[in-house]
């Protein structure tokens, strides 16, 4: 298992540490390196940098029944299209990066599993490892 714990507590700032931010310094502390995008102006009117780019950068979808440690959780969360993007880390629990807040490890609620709209794993990274 990958230690995330140097992670955790990072003031958001957009394009600098948000949620895609720490998916791809957590993917480094597994040794894949996951390229950045240009954040959009306003995440009102665009499509998700993270849906757009994922199979091209390595990512594959799986159902969200088959979750495993390092996938990757895609939610709605107060925007148009799917933006927010949480690691799974296991026993229900994701790493991830809230907007004007802190980066924090919390359990897979109600709320967030509502509001995921795909699940994807990395080629490098098979379930359970």
């Amino acid at each position: 298992m990958v230690d995330y714990r140097s992670l955790i507590g990072r003031q958001w700032k957009y394009g600098e540490r948000d949620c895609f931010s720490l998916l791809r310094d957590y993917y480094q502390l597994l040794g894949i390196d996951v390229p950045d995008f240009p954040r959009p102006e306003c995440l009102e009117r665009t499509e998700s940098i993270f849906l757009k780019h994922a199979e091209a950068i390595g990512f594959e979808r799986v159902l969200f029944e088959d979750r495993s440690p390092h996938d990757v959780l895609i939610m709605l969360l107060g925007t148009r299209a799917p933006m927010h993007a949480a690691i799974y880390v296991g026993g229900d629990r994701i790493l991830h990066q809230r907007m004007n807040s802190i980066s924090a490890v919390e359990p897979l609620r109600r709320y967030y599993w509502q509001r995921i709209a795909a699940v994807y794993r990395h080629a490098t990274c098979p379930a359970g490892r």
